[in-house]
């Protein structure tokens, strides 16, 4: 028991993007999207799905039909977050996110996407989310991993986000080792509900105590500490020898 906590507790600090935790109003309403992009419904959205449902939306997006899709005619078409997000409060963070979609989507910053631009889109959006390319995505990765669908869900959910901060005691000649070990963890990590983000550190200094830190963003303590039991019993990764972990969670207090 105490090496399963061990390897649960190693693991939960090598998190890397978000399903979210119990939201049941987000989660209805993503799952209405994934099963309109699912068109042959058998549960996965390929990326040749996600672009034949997004050349529909743009289509619909495009009001005037003059072939460009302009800001103000992005903001207007809404699948639901909107009601969702004036309903939390958060309408002004909620076009803020979709904003910056646009505008990462808008190549050539013209401030209206092209018929081009827009064929773009959604494989530039699968290639950011999914490592494996002709792997489609469920319904989980759906949710965390597509950079427009995971920007308006990270907008609208209640839940306050907690921090992992992780410092490694990382045995001298395995920092490759641990690296590796981290990479497979995250990949594990990356598909739980509630994950939002991860980044790991290394010590530019050759001395210094903990040479790799991890820190990382989940939706909510419950839903680190299910991720945490489920690494611990569903991955099969097992702990590298000698790698000392110093994990706690943490809340922002101040900033600038």
């Amino acid at each position: 028991m105490r090496t399963l906590f061990l390897v649960s507790i190693i693991f939960a600090s090598f998190v890397s993007t978000s399903a979210f935790a119990v939201d049941k109003e987000l989660e209805d309403l993503n799952q209405t999207t994934f099963d309109s992009v699912d068109a042959n419904h058998d549960g996965r959205a390929s990326l040749r799905e996600i672009e034949l449902f997004q050349d529909i939306v743009m289509l619909s997006m495009d009001s005037n039909d003059d072939g460009v899709v302009t800001l103000k005619e992005y903001l207007v078409w809404d699948m639901g977050w909107d009601e969702l997000a004036k309903s939390r409060n958060k309408l002004v963070e909620y076009q803020t996110a979709r904003e910056s979609i646009f505008k990462t989507w808008d190549r050539n910053n013209d401030g209206a996407l092209s018929l081009e631009e827009q064929k773009l889109s959604p494989e530039r959006d699968f290639h950011v989310g999914q490592q494996d390319l002709a792997k489609p995505l469920n319904l989980k990765q759906f949710m965390s991993r597509l950079r427009i669908i995971l920007a308006m869900n990270e907008t609208v959910t209640e839940d306050e986000h907690v921090t992992l901060i992780n410092a490694f005691i990382v045995p001298v000649g395995k920092e490759a080792e641990a690296v590796k070990f981290w990479d497979k963890a995250a990949d594990f990590m990356r598909g739980q509900p509630g994950y939002v983000s991860t980044a790991l550190h290394q010590s530019i200094l050759p001395d210094a105590k903990y040479m790799l830190i991890n820190v990382a963003q989940w939706e909510s303590v419950d839903a680190f500490k299910a991720a945490s039991k489920a690494l611990g019993t569903e991955s099969g990764i097992k702990p590298l020898e000698g790698l000392v972990p110093n994990p706690s969670l943490y809340k922002v207090i101040r900033a600038d």
